[in-house]
């Protein structure tokens, strides 16, 4: 997977590209950086060590685990992993640090993720979420994608089409149109300043 240049919802620029071997030191510094509730809506439990199995499972190079990450700035701020469940399904989920939530880090691993797993014959990503995770539940409904719902005990069971149709078309496109405005926004008046 070549990676990719994107603009995130405040106008600055970030590339997501494949997990490499190297980036086991920044995805262990993201884990470590995340607050508990950062952690507990991630894994549905408290404590480091599903963090450190999860870290372990990441680099084993499952031939059906698939791991995007997002680098901002040289830092790693998010990471999506997809993990074939059979031949039309793949599990999805994310971590975003922190300090970078609400600027679209999750919804653009899930584009880039989406696109290649329909390329591979993926017809639907699986993912459980926390019912009090309502930043993740948005993520989801918001992206554009054809979904489908099954709450139980306090976790929501989402199953979500891959296929690009014009509702996802449409709802990629408006983010990036406003994405890059708040770009072209910063960009401008730095441009002035900068002029002798």
């Amino acid at each position: 997977m070549s990676p990719s240049r994107v603009v995130l919802a405040d106008g600055s620029l970030a590339e997501i590209r494949s997990l490499r071997s190297a980036d086991r030191p920044a995805v262990t510094a993201l884990f470590d950086s995340c607050s508990e509730e950062n952690l507990y809506t991630r894994f549905f439990s408290v404590g480091h060590g599903a963090v450190a199995r999860h870290v372990d499972h990441l680099f084993d190079r499952n031939p059906d685990t698939r791991t995007y990450v997002m680098v901002k700035a040289g830092r790693l701020i998010g990471i999506a992993d997809v993990e074939r469940v059979d031949e039309s399904t793949s599990e999805i989920a994310f971590l975003v640090a922190d300090d970078s939530h609400g600027l679209g880090v999750a919804t653009l691993l899930l584009e880039r993720a989406a696109t290649d797993a329909r390329a591979a014959g993926v017809e639907w990503f699986v993912a459980d979420v926390l019912a009090v995770n309502h930043p993740m539940l948005e993520v989801f409904t918001d992206a554009g994608f054809r979904i489908e719902r099954h709450a139980d005990h306090g976790d929501v069971a989402l199953r979500m089409n891959t296929e690009l149709g014009a509702p996802a078309r449409a709802a990629i496109a408006a983010r990036h149109t406003a994405a890059v405005a708040r770009m072209r926004g910063t960009l401008v008046p730095q441009l002035k300043a900068n002029r002798p």
